[in-house]
Parts: C-alpha cells; sequence; structure tokens
C-alpha cells in the first residue's frame, strides 16, 4: 500500500538529473513490476519445497538483515513510546497476517495470479474504509472501482469455485484483509514513522512471532533443498529488498500515482509469468476476468482520466511516510 503526501515528483537524488532520468525511470518502472510480481510466482514454488512457517521464517529474517544494513547507514530516528506498540500491531496484521494466509493459498493450491488478484483488490478495500477509520471523506471512484474489480474476481473464479479451488480462496481473501486492515492501522497510528524504522520493527516482530509458533507448528527451521533455499533467498532480497529499493526511488522521482498504475499491473504478469513457470493455464475466464479488475483498480484509484504531472523538480522534501513490504 503507498501513502505518499506529495501530488507530483520531487527532486532526484544528486547526479541523476536531465538526460539520464528521462532512461533511469522507465527502466525502473520496467524493473519493478516483474521483481514484485516474482513474490507469488516464486512464493508457489517455495510452498511446494517447504511448509509456510519456514518460508515466513526465512523471509523475515533476510528482509530484517537488509533492512537492518539501510538502518545503520540512513540513521533514522527510534519510535517513542506506545509507537512500539502500534508498529507491532501492524507487523502482526500487515506482515505476519497477509503473508501467511497469502503462502497458506498457495500452498493450498490457488493459482499465483488468482493470488494475486485477490490481493491486488487490497487498496481498494482501503480506500473504502478509510473514512470509517481516519474520518476523512471519498468520493465514488473507491466504491465503483471495488465492484468493478469483485466483478473481474468473480469472473476469473467462476469456472473453479466448484471445482479444484473450493474454499481454498478464502485464504487470500483472508489475506488481503489482513493486508488491508494493516495499512490501515498503520496509516491511523504509525504515520510519521520513518520507513526504515517501520519496516525493521515490522520484519523484526514478525520474526520473532513465527519464531516463537514454529515449535507448536512441527515445521522445519531451514529449508531441506536447494530450491527451498534459492527461493527463500530470492522471497527476501529480491522481492522483499528489492522490491522496497525500486518502489522508494519511484516514489521520490515521481509520484503514487505512477508507482500505484504499476502495482495494478502486477496481476496480469504474474499470471502471464505463471503459464510457461509454474504450468498454470490462462483460460478465457481468466483473460477476461483480469481486464475488468484491472479496470476496476484504475477506476478505484482514480487513475483514469488522469493527467500525468510534469516533470518538474520542487524543492526536496524528506520522505518519512510509506509501506514498502506490504504487499507480496
Amino acid at each position: 500500500m503507498l501513502r505518499d503526501r506529495r501530488a507530483g515528483p520531487v527532486a532526484p537524488p544528486a547526479g541523476v538529473t536531465g538526460p539520464s532520468r528521462s532512461w533511469v525511470v522507465p527502466v525502473l518502472s520496467a524493473l519493478f513490476v516483474p521483481v514484485y510480481a516474482s513474490g507469488f510466482v516464486v512464493g508457489k514454488i517455495a510452498t511446494a519445497h517447504m511448509a509456510v512457517p519456514t518460508v515466513l521464517l526465512w523471509r523475515f529474517l533476510i528482509a530484517l538483515v537488509v533492512v537492518l544494513v539501510a538502518v545503520v547507514v540512513s540513521r533514522p530516528a527510534l519510535p517513542r513510546g506506545r509507537a512500539w506498540v502500534h508498529l507491532m500491531v501492524t507487523a502482526l496484521l500487515l506482515q505476519v497476517g497477509q503473508f501467511a494466509f497469502c503462502y497458506s493459498g498457495l500452498a493450498a493450491g490457488v493459482p499465483a495470479g488468482v493470488t494475486s488478484l485477490v490481493l491486488g483488490m487490497a487498496p481498494l478495500l482501503v480506500g473504502l474504509l478509510t473514512p470509517l477509520v481516519l474520518s476523512t471523506r471519498i468520493g465514488a471512484a473507491p466504491v465503483v472501482g471495488l465492484i468493478i474489480g469483485a466483478c473481474g474476481v468473480y469472473i476469473v473464479l467462476s469456472d473453479r469455485l466448484g471445482g479444484d479451488l473450493g474454499a481454498t480462496v478464502v485464504l487470500p481473501v483472508l489475506g488481503a484483509l489482513s493486508m488491508a486492515a494493516g495499512t490501515l492501522y498503520q496509516k491511523r497510528f504509525n504515520d510519521d514513522t520513518p520507513v526504515a524504522t517501520s519496516v525493521a520493527v515490522q520484519m523484526g516482530t514478525s520474526l520473532v512471532v513465527t519464531a516463537a509458533a514454529m515449535p507448536f507448528l512441527g515445521a522445519a527451521w531451514v529449508p531441506t533443498d536447494a530450491a527451498g533455499w534459492w527461493t527463500a533467498l530470492w522471497l527476501g532480497v529480491v522481492n522483499s529488498a528489492g522490491a522496497f529499493v525500486l518502489m522508494f526511488v519511484l516514489l521520490r522521482w515521481r509520484s503514487t500515482v505512477h508507482v500505484s498504475s504499476l502495482l495494478n499491473l502486477v496481476p496480469a504478469v504474474t499470471a502471464l509469468a505463471a503459464v510457461p513457470i509454474l504450468g498454470e493455464p490462462l483460460t478465457l475466464h481468466a483473460v477476461a476476468g483480469l481486464a475488468v479488475a484491472l479496470v476496476g483498480m484504475y477506476v478505484g484509484l482514480g487513475l483514469l482520466g488522469r493527467r500525468r504531472a510534469p516533470d518538474v523538480t520542487p524543492p526536496a522534501r524528506t520522505d518519512r511516510t510509506g509501506d514498502p513490504a506490504g504487499r507480496a
């Protein structure tokens, strides 16, 4: 989930301006979508080689190590008082809850493309519930977008709910609800926490909770084969840390509108990548449903008909908000 108070782009880092920036941003944008989408495809492979708790344990551990390096380098401010508790609650919802349900669904047989599509509805749900939680007003776009998006999801699932999927599709739905709840909670209580600090505390909390539950879940503490190790490394380094870096570079040089539009491409890219990599079929139902859901996402986030902000460079501001690891 993305939260950025700026309406347009801000100053790029020193040394990246003018012509060089004109090609860097498209390249980073092109990298961001497959890196983000890879979390669902590689997550599917990971859950075939190790138990879900093992996947969670190593994802959180590797991501924490990477984020701690960023904390040491950037030296952000530490949370104060109740902010620690709020960050821990956010971690239970946004990290443990979301990914536990997501990976459980993948392990139970829910296709990677379907999982990505269902979790892609979470931003629209956040937009719909924001007035109730934060006492702010919204227009009709989130409501209309959520309805259109839900129709798209139904089209994708319509020929499978009574067959091989059954009730297992509830798992990614619960993951999306947990993701939405965590995002709303973070927006309500942790809005001013520095990004690196927020992610470090969330990853640390998630790691401790997962490790504490391991003895009761009967899962192996370490991957047992090469596939388990490389998928764990991919999820922790590329999908978590890599997506984190790309997202915030793009947020710094562009805006949330640009990044949100890229995130909306993730379900389609996931579905396409899952065909050759996982052997998941891409039926006409899936193509039609993805198209409808994509329209719903763009409508819900107000992206249709919006003009791109001019490429200007206003005074740089410090970005203290964000949610880098909120999606797979």
